[in-house]
């Protein structure tokens, strides 16, 4: 049974199809835009108009969760063997796609997108290797295609693939939207209710001299203290630990398999993480990183079952569907509103019996805080597309940088490799010294709540 949007938007992609062979849909993340495009697919191969599908998402646990609805949906196989109506591809493969490519040119197929602003470039500007990719290869061999994204924008704020932009305002176009804010209104979603936890006074001693200040923002611009840094004090995590334990804690006095996420910003952070989570709240946890080949398996695992947290570094960010999830502590170093709202995604699918906020902790960096108040708007006025010099010249130049100048293991393109552990540090004291300070002394803590008011 499909929603009301699901329904609206499936009649509006038919009757498209029949002047023009892309569709954009811009759907809030957690609002179901998997099954909507099997029942996009289903309807073209009822209809005849097509006779196989081919769909590319961003990771591997994304892709075998969309041949897992795929196959529930169009009621065959969808595996990519014989016999199977189609097949479910991460995006990384395009760069083997000999066989792929020669199978589009014989027959008609429709060619799904999901994460669309993975791929970027419109022919003219620099581009990442999917969009490159994807530019000179299937758009001209594919039936139709069908792009879905929840965040239709890149942090470089280079075009998307397929998509159309108006000119000269450079804003995107889409075929078809359903924003956060419906989707709350329909009870699709759940409401976000953000806790942004701010260092009521810190001490740091070192350097030649020592300080005091009273909010995470003074200490970031005048302590000479990174985020990093911070993010990785003890005192931080247990802080933002305790508030997410006790509201999962909470939570699962009424939905027993009610779980939580935490986002750690390296493998070595995690396991920090994951021994004070232990140690201090008796709380055990899964740990799913890139670095390891069972991660796919392990989301799964926890994806079924009714363990309480599971942390990850860059692995739950965008499309991977654990519905149960209901509560995230933010711990990562990526500070781009992309990330941001990517993993704000994770919890806010609506499911039965389960409540109706969903509830993420982190600390009040002036850009996350910024990027909270304004939930509201689908499209941030800030990443319109804008064919400029100066653009072009500065991802020529920086690639992968992120708005704070901070580097992270995520990137718009795709998500890079992990630097390796003896690059990071393992406790506070080694952290210090790196850093060059004798002392970072957390006094005190304080929080604000971001609720989402429709």
């Amino acid at each position: 049974m499909l929603r009301a949007w699901q329904a609206q938007c499936l009649t509006q992609a038919i009757k498209s199809y029949q002047h023009q062979p892309q569709f954009l849909v811009l759907a809030s993340p957690g609002a179901g835009k998997t099954r909507l495009a099997a029942y996009i697919a289903k309807t073209l191969l009822d209809n005849n108009d097509i006779d196989y599908v081919v769909c590319f998402s961003p990771s591997r646990v994304v892709s075998q969760s969309i041949e897992e609805t795929f196959e529930s949906v169009l009621k065959r196989k969808f595996n990519g063997r014989l016999g199977s109506i189609g097949t479910s591809r991460t995006y990384h493969s395009l760069s083997n796609a000999a066989e792929l490519i020669n199978d589009l040119a014989a027959t008609r197929v429709l060619v799904i997108f999901d994460e669309i602003h993975h791929c970027a470039g419109d022919g003219e500007s620099p581009t990442n290797s999917w969009g490159l990719q994807l530019l000179s290869t299937i758009q001209h061999l594919a039936t139709y295609t069908l792009s879905l994204t929840g965040t239709p924008w890149r942090t470089d704020t280079l075009p998307i693939s397929f998509a159309k932009y108006s000119d000269p305002e450079g804003n995107i176009i889409c075929d078809f939207s359903y924003d956060l804010v419906n989707a709350i209104k329909d009870k699709v979603c759940r409401m976000p209710q953000i806790t942004a936890i701010d260092i009521e006074k810190v001490t740091v001693k070192g350097l030649g001299k020592s300080g005091t200040y009273t909010s995470l923002q003074t200490l970031l611009n005048e302590g000479e203290v990174s985020y990093q840094t911070v993010i990785r004090h003890p005192e931080v995590i247990k802080h933002l630990l305790s508030l997410s334990v006790h509201r999962l804690n909470i939570l699962r006095k009424s939905s027993p398999n009610a779980g939580g996420l935490i986002v750690a910003s390296s493998y070595e952070h995690a396991l920090q993480i994951q021994s004070i989570l232990l140690d201090h709240f008796n709380k055990e946890s899964t740990l799913v990183s890139c670095r390891h080949d069972d991660s796919p398996e392990l989301i799964n695992r926890f994806r079924k079952d009714n363990s309480e947290w599971i942390i990850s570094i860059a692995m739950i960010s965008e499309g991977t569907d654990i519905p149960r999830l209901q509560v995230c502590c933010s711990l990562t170093d990526v500070t781009t509103e992309l990330y941001f709202r990517q993993i704000l995604g994770r919890i806010i699918r609506m499911t039965k019996d389960q409540s109706d906020i969903a509830n993420m902790y982190m600390l009040a960096e002036p850009n996350l805080v910024a990027f909270a108040e304004r939930l509201n708007k689908a499209i941030p006025g800030t990443y319109n597309y804008q064919k400029t010099e100066e653009l072009l010249n500065s991802i020529e130049d920086t690639p992968s940088s992120t708005s704070n100048g901070n580097q992270g293991p995520y990137t718009d393109g795709t998500i890079q490799p992990e630097t390796d552990l003896d690059e990071f540090i393992s406790d506070n004291h080694d952290l210090l010294k790196l850093t060059g300070l004798n002392e970072l002394t957390m006094h005190s803590f304080k929080s604000k709540i971001i609720s989402y008011y429709l």
